[in-house]
This record gives structure tokens, C-alpha cells and sequence, in this order.
């Protein structure tokens, strides 16, 4: 019987661990606190063998039935009504046992088999309703959560909307004065209207961006949380269910909850990983927030520009090239985000196989691709160079590198933000990015930073 105030146990509990979504009347949780306690009782009761076996079981019938009739008939409980259903079977069961145990013994044993086997598909019901209870409140939920978020958002909406029409109001002020004073520099005009309109486009890069990242993180925690909570359901069940006689219906609802579990830690990996992309992808849109931290710059150009070797020979196309490491002895840690500085590595060396690889496929074997990349302590800087024997940048448009979304490659092949992030970047860190190249003969980046030494305690 200990059996029928576990159940009141656990749907007082979680009755109350759903008010937390939900808001109860206080009589409501007085209800639930109560209720518990007695059951802690009964349940107490039970392994002692003090009370008379009759009176013990009548009160544990009272106290389930109570709490199954507040469920059907408290209005505030209306959506766990398949709650109340669950334990049914189970105590009917208990009940029908109870009174021919009470009644007449000698039918009791008659029957005790049928009994057992009537408990076990009891079980099996009670199982069954409760996963279809859990799918019903989650859908509740969710609905509940998106609508709140729907309203959340159309005040959010309408917020931005007036902050987007003052700063529209403004722009066009801007504009108009600006008209005004261009015209004394028409020469510039042409050139000044092409950096606005780039920019604006990487403005809207990076908002699109961040929003489709956003919309993809609110259901992925969805899936992580639900897939979590529900392995710690299944676990509840699974100890339920060890409880019973051995038997081959015991069994295979333990392999198939095993498969379930299996199934939804697999989605929780699955959606982590996923949630790390989205991470990535709303760090990117915001340009980085990470620290300046004291970084030793040699290492972390060995580590970037292997990765960066290693990711060009994975993919299509891969090329052979001599890389020439001339990285200064001795030099101080200096102040960086490294997590930024990496991109700027990343993306000069990329840049370099890409022009390498376009003069392999021009002079075929006779050339032989090379990249040095130097380190070299000056003063009160830090001089960062890489240098490649490609085609070289002709002068026409070695000052349109570092714009957005310009782009020597061929087709869909370059976006034209890499230069253009790493200029950034650079800046961010107050240095400077310059650009060295004969056509023909070589290109070479020069990044100068300023030297900040760390004293190591």
C-alpha cells in the first residue's frame, strides 16, 4: 500500500513544482503542502507496521482520492485533469485488492494472479497517460511562452519603430546639411555616397544576422531544456518501474525507456552543439566581446596559421606551400582580444593561399608558392608582417582592399568583408594596417601595434 501514497506523494509534488509556472490560489498550495506531509506519514507509517493494516490502507485510499478529486474539480487545475486519470487503474487495482482481502481471504487467493497482472497493465496505463500528461503541459507551455514572447515583441517592435523615425528624422537632417557642404567638394561626392552605401550594407549584415541567430537560439533552448527534463522524468519512471515483479513486460518497458532516454540525450547534444553555431554566429554580427588580455603573439600566430594551413589543404583545391616562420625572439606579451586577433591571422593567410593558388593555376609547376610571416620588436611597437610571392595587388585598387564588401575573386567566391573586419580589428587593438605589393612579385601586410609589456609576477 506504501505504493498508492507514493502516488499522492508525487502528484502533490508535482502539482507544486507547476505552480511555478502557473500562479495557485494560497489555499491551493496550503492544499498541496498538507497533502504531502500526510503522505510523508502514511508513507512512514507503512515501513513501521504501527497502525492496524485495515485503518492504514482505508486512509491511504481517502488521501489519493482526494487529491484526485481536487484535480477533476478545482478550476484553477483544469489543464492536469489527464493528471488525475494517470493513477487511476492503479488504484482500482489497489482498491479491488483491498476490499477482497477484507472481505473474503480465501477469493483473495484465488484471484491474486489476475490481480498482479491487472496491476502490471495499470502500470503500463499510468505510464502511458503520464507521457501524454508531460507532451500536453509542454505544448500548454510553450504556447503560453510563445505568446508572451509574441507580446514582448510587439512592444518591442513598436519601441524601435518611434526610435527608428527619430533616427530617421535625424539622418535626414544630417543628410540635408551634409548636401550643403558637398557641394563645395564635388569631386569627393562620388566616392563619399559609395562608403554610405556600404556601410549601411554592412550595417544590415550584421542586424539580419544577430536576428536570425536570435530566432534560432529561442527554440534550440526549448529542445535542450525540454529533452533534459525529460531524461530526468524517465529516470523517475524507470525507478517506478524497478519496483515491480520481474516480468517480460517489466522488461521491455525498461529497454524501451532506455531507447527514449538514449534518443533525447542524443538531441541534447545535438541541440548544445547547434547552440554553440548561434553563439557564434551573434558573436560575429556583434563584432566580438572578449578582453584585452596579455597574449604571447608568437604562439598565437603558430597556432592560426597552422589552422588556417590545415583548413586550406582540407578543402577543395588544396595547394603546396612553403611556410617561413621569423618570429622574434624575446618579445613581450602585449594586450589583446585574442579571440578577435585570430580572425586577423586567419584572414591574411587565407587571403594569401587564395592570390598563391590563382598563380599556380596561371604558371602551373614552375612557381612555387611561399609565405613568410615575420615578428619584430620596434621601439614602442610591435611589427607583425605577412608576406606571400603571389600576383600582387596593382596599385588601381590596392587602396579599395580594405573597403566592405570589395572583392578581387571571381563570382560568389569572396564575400569582401575579410580585409575589411581585419581592418577593423586592428584598429580596435590602435594599430595600424598597411599594404605593400609589386604586381607579379609578392604582397605584403604590415601590422603595427603598440607594445605594452606585462610585468610576470
Amino acid at each position: 500500500m506504501i505504493l498508492i501514497n507514493i502516488i499522492s506523494l508525487f502528484l502533490l509534488n508535482y502539482l507544486k513544482k507547476s505552480s511555478g509556472a502557473v500562479e495557485y490560489p494560497a489555499v491551493l498550495n496550503k492544499y498541496f503542502k498538507y497533502g504531502m506531509i500526510a503522505a510523508g506519514i502514511l508513507i512512514g507509517l507503512g515501513a513501521s507496521d504501527l497502525p492496524p493494516q485495515i485503518l492504514y490502507e482505508l486512509l491511504s485510499f481517502v488521501l489519493v482520492g482526494a487529491i484526485i478529486y481536487l484535480i477533476l474539480y478545482t478550476p484553477e487545475l483544469e489543464n492536469q485533469k489527464t493528471l488525475a486519470i494517470t493513477p487511476l487503474p492503479i488504484v482500482g487495482v489497489k482498491l479491488l485488492e483491498y476490499l477482497i482481502e477484507t472481505i473474503s481471504p480465501s477469493i483473495y487467493d484465488t484471484l491474486e494472479n489476475y490481480l498482479d497482472a491487472a496491476s502490471i497493465f495499470a502500470l503500463i496505463w499510468a505510464v502511458t497517460m503520464w507521457l501524454n500528461h508531460r507532451k500536453q503541459m509542454k505544448e500548454i507551455e510553450i504556447e503560453r511562452i510563445f505568446l508572451k514572447e509574441q507580446e514582448r515583441q510587439l512592444k518591442a517592435t513598436a519601441q524601435q519603430k518611434s526610435e527608428l523615425e527619430m533616427l530617421v528624422a535625424e539622418r535626414t537632417s544630417e543628410i540635408l546639411k551634409q548636401k550643403e557642404e558637398l557641394q563645395e567638394a564635388l569631386n569627393h561626392l562620388q566616392s563619399t555616397q559609395e562608403q554610405l552605401i556600404q556601410q549601411e550594407k554592412l550595417a544590415s549584415l550584421g542586424q539580419l544576422t544577430a536576428g536570425i541567430a536570435h530566432e534560432i537560439k529561442n527554440p534550440l533552448n526549448f529542445v535542450n531544456n525540454f529533452s533534459e527534463l525529460s531524461v530526468d522524468f524517465l529516470e523517475e519512471i524507470g525507478e517506478e518501474v524497478r519496483k515491480m515483479s520481474d516480468s517480460p513486460e517489466k522488461e521491455n518497458i525498461i529497454e524501451l525507456l532506455q531507447d527514449v532516454k538514449s534518443n533525447l540525450v542524443k538531441i541534447r547534444h545535438h541541440g548544445s552543439r547547434a547552440d554553440s553555431i548561434v553563439r557564434s554566429m551573434l558573436m560575429h554580427s556583434r563584432g566580438g566581446t572578449g578582453t584585452m588580455d596579455p597574449t604571447d603573439l608568437n604562439a598565437l600566430i603558430r597556432e592560426y596559421a597552422n589552422l588556417a594551413f590545415h583548413g586550406m589543404r582540407a578543402n577543395p583545391n588544396p595547394i603546396n606551400v612553403e611556410i617561413q616562420l621569423e618570429l622574434a625572439e624575446n618579445l613581450p606579451e602585449i594586450r589583446l582580444n585574442a579571440e578577435d586577433f585570430s580572425r586577423v591571422i586567419l584572414n591574411l593567410v587565407k587571403n594569401s593561399f587564395d592570390a598563391m593558388r590563382d598563380k599556380i593555376n596561371e604558371l602551373g609547376d614552375q612557381y612555387k608558392a611561399a609565405l613568410k610571416i615575420k615578428t619584430k620588436e620596434s621601439k614602442n611597437q610591435i611589427v607583425i608582417e605577412v608576406e606571400d610571392n603571389g600576383p600582387g595587388v596593382p596599385d588601381e585598387i590596392k587602396d579599395k582592399l580594405l573597403m566592405p564588401f570589395f572583392t578581387t575573386k571571381r563570382g560568389t567566391e569572396g564575400t569582401g568583408l575579410g580585409l575589411s573586419i581585419t581592418h577593423d580589428i586592428i584598429k580596435s587593438h590602435e594599430g595600424k594596417l598597411d599594404i605593400e605589393s609589386k604586381v607579379g612579385e609578392f604582397t605584403r601586410f604590415r601590422i603595427t601595434l603598440p607594445k605594452v609589456r606585462v610585468e610576470k609576477s
